[in-house]
């Protein structure tokens, strides 16, 4: 799996470091399922507004067969981090709900003309 991070009028630190560390192991959990057919591949920018507080994170996950974005600000940016990467797990997880469910009915079809 590919991990790629960028920033903009950002410096990077420690505290922005375990912030997305900590969110990438939640994606890393979710799609585990996905790891045996292709590479996935995750990006995360963040990025301060040069003119006030304001934070903005744009993440990615490159899935095999679907790119997942989310894109949101907050107030410091752990919030916007945070924000970013909850948005992007809800979509994940509906994926992956949708994704098992078409290969449960898939295997039950199968199941079904082999038997008779």
């Amino acid at each position: 799996m590919r991990i790629e991070v960028s920033f903009k009028y950002l410096e990077r630190s420690e505290f922005i470091d375990n912030v997305l560390e900590k969110n990438i192991k939640k994606i890393e959990r979710r799609i585990k399922m996905f790891k045996k057919d292709s590479p996935i591949h995750i990006s995360a920018h963040v990025e301060k507004n040069p003119h006030r507080e304001q934070y903005f994170c744009r993440t990615q996950v490159y899935l095999p067969s679907k790119v997942l974005r989310a894109q949101e600000k907050g107030a410091n940016f752990s919030i916007a981090i945070n924000k970013s990467f909850a948005a992007l797990i809800k979509q994940l997880d509906r994926f992956k709900y949708k994704l098992e469910a078409h290969l449960k009915k898939r295997r039950e079809k199968a199941s079904r003309v082999i038997s008779e």
